[in-house]
């Protein structure tokens, strides 16, 4: 018959710049970790985002656990003004109290004598399920890529981050909207259609010189008499950028955002964003050579 033993099962992930150890062997969606509170090499391990994986500057070579207080020397003894007697001795050893001595259980205090905390060897064992050859860091995920089928049942979870990465149109579609929501300069476009299946922003291109037109701002009112005001035109609008989710009209639809690895992906979002908001926010005013049929850029906003 196999001898069972109480030996730590632990896991490690090693890399170039950071390695991590859990006890969560069987990757288990609720699991409590235990090695939070033991001591790898007399110290204690760095917490990450994921409280099941803990930080370790290297393979561990020997780990603790810290042994509670203990209480030695337990016993009953004699409370002050009370005589010692055949029935009343000065001290009961705390095993032969609630047998021989009920009766006279009040004239008696428990005390005892404390050993101060220790520590005591752990038998373990670690598993090295990656040894990665670069750099990881173990960190929380701002979105929710997608694998392929083969890295999804051949890598463990935490390693999928290294692995090619896709999001959907609907998260790229968001990611965009939100970010041009966000960092759109009124001042030079502005957006014309803002909606969960297409996304429209035009540019304001202002006007080599203001166009003069007149308008009745008394039209709402049948009863009244004409009264006509000039006002005039400054900038002009055309579209440059519309997204969709998916189709919808003449729309684009948007090209889902993906990467050799979730840094990659994350890298290639910035990328585009920044560029996008660029080409948006840019001054853009018309040409006085041309009388409007072209634009120059305006370097001086």
């Amino acid at each position: 018959m196999e001898k069972q033993t109480n030996k730590l099962k632990l896991i490690m992930i090693t890399s170039k710049s950071n390695n991590y150890i859990s006890d969560n062997v069987n990757n288990e969606g609720y699991f409590h970790t235990k090695i939070s509170d033991l001591l790898f090499d007399g110290q204690k391990l760095e917490r990450t985002y994921d409280k099941n994986w803990l930080k370790i500057n290297s393979m561990p070579k020997k780990i603790e656990k810290v042994k509670p207080k203990s209480r030695i020397n337990q016993r009953y003894e004699l409370k002050e003004g009370y005589p010692e007697g055949d029935l009343t001795p000065k001290i009961i050893s705390y095993s032969d109290f609630d047998d021989n001595y009920e009766e006279v259980r009040g004239l008696y205090t428990y005390k005892y004598d404390e050993v101060e905390e220790g520590f005591e060897d752990v038998e373990f064992e670690v598993n090295v399920i990656e040894e990665v050859d670069g750099e990881f860091e173990m960190k929380q995920l701002q979105y929710t890529p997608k694998y392929n089928f083969l890295d999804q049942i051949q890598t463990h979870p935490k390693l999928l981050p290294l692995k090619p990465c896709k999001l959907t149109h609907e998260q790229s579609y968001k990611i965009i909207r939100d970010f041009v929501k966000n960092n759109i300069d009124s001042k030079y476009a502005v957006i014309t259609s803002d909606y969960d299946f297409c996304f429209t922003v035009k540019k304001k291109i202002e006007l080599y010189e203001p166009r003069q037109y007149r308008v009745d701002v008394n039209l709402m009112h049948k009863r009244r008499k004409p009264k006509y005001e000039t006002r005039y035109q400054r900038s002009r609008e055309v579209t440059v950028f519309e997204v969709a989710p998916k189709s919808y009209n003449d729309y684009t639809i948007v090209t889902p955002f993906e990467g050799d690895s979730y840094e990659e992906l994350l890298s290639n979002i910035d990328t585009y964003l920044n560029e996008l908001i660029t080409k948006i926010n840019e001054p853009l005013t018309e040409c006085e050579c041309c009388k409007g049929t072209g634009v120059i850029f305006d370097d001086n906003n």
